[in-house]
């Protein structure tokens, strides 16, 4: 079996459990709202990451945005930060790129439909050579995007990117994850069970910037372990371990639902039996995994047959299905409090 990591937001948001969906919660906290000056969390105060490095969020999202005059970027700012010699991109649901004016080609199929991009960040998690960015884009649906034609509505997109960076300020990597069912909710052509988020302000200040410690501190490597022990549980039939990793009122949130989807060790259980009832063989392998002050963020893939319905997704037995994810998890006292999903689970349609 290869590295198992599953993420307690992600998968649960692949199964449908009934007793998440029905309650009436408030929407989600919004983050601690920082400055743009690094935080060392814990551990050594020492800041690895360059000034040039530092500088790429803003610039991304910059490259990203547009006005309404322009008739939509061409995200051209976007090629000349890749790396010369190495450069990559993926998406779930996209074809992964290697050079840097296809790598700009594909942000432009993932955003140019839309004009009037405003791109703001909410979160920053660093480390020496990679970056998590948290961002919302607010736009309107001007050209033809994923099949549906101009609705000329506003949209907000809410997603995360992640950003594999050398010293010198060049992108090795970019990772973009956001949810099109979401999108597709707003324009009026989405899955029903589905709820587009709400606009929200920008953080008054900046975003939340965080620094790993230098080393990572004892903590931050002990919080990744118990993410990964959690989900070593799920996937060998132990439910007393994966649900004894949750903390008492652990929440998970999605993309595609204001509330939580799972609130309590009472939903862990559920989900736990309703996972076996929707995806056999599961196996799970981790892409990237990161630990920042009193977060794991981990970067992961799910495969297996499709058994049952995954949330929107009917039953479509004898399908090998695959997702990519990308869960926040942040910890307390070393057991998972709270959980950010960020992923696109249409992509299996397309499979």
């Amino acid at each position: 079996m290869r590295n198992r990591v599953l993420a307690v937001s992600c998968l649960f948001s692949l199964v449908v459990v009934a007793a998440c969906s029905s309650e009436t919660v408030a929407p989600p906290p919004k983050p601690p709202v920082g400055s743009l000056t690094p935080v060392a969390v814990s551990g050594p105060k020492v800041d690895v990451v360059t000034a040039k490095e530092r500088a790429l969020p803003e610039i991304y999202v910059k490259a990203l945005s547009s006005s309404a005059a322009d008739g939509g970027a061409q995200f051209g700012d976007i090629a000349p930060l890749m790396n010369s010699d190495l450069s990559g991109f993926f998406s779930p649901g996209a074809t992964p790129e290697h050079d840097p004016t296809a790598i700009a080609a594909a942000h432009n199929k993932l955003f140019g439909a839309f004009d009037d991009r405003k791109m703001t960040l909410t979160r920053i998690w660093r480390t020496p050579n990679e970056q998590t960015v948290e961002w919302t884009m607010t736009a309107t649906h001007a050209r033809e995007w994923k099949g549906v034609a101009p609705t000329h509505k506003p949209v907000t997109i809410k997603g995360v990117t992640l950003l594999w960076t050398k010293d010198d300020g060049s992108i090795t990597d970019i990772h973009v994850y956001f949810d099109v069912a979401v999108v597709k909710a707003e324009l009026g052509v989405g899955p029903k069970d589905v709820e587009p988020p709400a606009a929200s302000a920008p953080p008054a200040g900046g975003p939340q910037d965080l620094l790993q410690a230098s080393p990572p501190s004892a903590d931050e490597t002990k919080d990744v372990d118990v993410v990964k022990s959690a989900f070593d549980s799920l996937e060998n039939l132990s439910e007393a371990g994966y649900v004894g990793a949750m903390a008492d009122d652990v929440e998970v949130y999605s993309l595609e639902h204001a509330a939580p989807v799972m609130h309590g060790k009472a939903d862990a259980k559920a989900y736990y039996k309703a996972m076996h009832k929707a995806i056999g063989q599961l196996d799970t392998t981790i892409m990237g995994e990161w630990g920042v002050g009193k977060f794991a963020i981990v970067e992961y893939s799910i495969a297996g047959e499709q058994i049952g319905p995954i949330q929107w997704i009917p039953a479509q037995r004898d399908k090998v299905v695959r997702f990519e994810l990308v869960d926040i998890c942040e910890l307390r006292d070393g057991k998972i409090a709270r959980v950010w999903r960020y992923d696109n689970p249409g992509q299996v349609l397309d499979q």
